[in-house]
């Protein structure tokens, strides 16, 4: 499941460098997506955009799979970083 969904965000335009997935114990997938794509975009407007690809991309069963995909900038990234340094 988790190959599925990282094909589905490449196909999307997103690198591989950007997209950070786990699978759960149960084989469920999550995790991050960081993209200067993000830049100027509320968490809503993120995910409605990310929903839409993944919608247009998987079906309805593969989609029950997804626990949680963040979105966030680099930039983002590294203030979250040295935050808890």
């Amino acid at each position: 499941m988790e190959e599925t969904v990282r094909a589905a965000l490449v196909a999307a335009g997103f690198t591989t460098d950007q997209i950070q997935l786990e699978v759960t114990q149960r084989g469920n997938v999550g995790g991050f997506v960081i993209s200067p794509r993000f830049a100027g975009q509320s968490q809503v407007e993120r995910q409605e955009a990310l929903w839409a690809i993944l919608s247009h991309e998987l079906t309805a069963d593969q989609l029950q799979h997804i626990v949680s995909i963040l979105t966030m900038t680099p930039d983002e990234v590294d203030d979250d970083v040295r935050a808890g340094a």
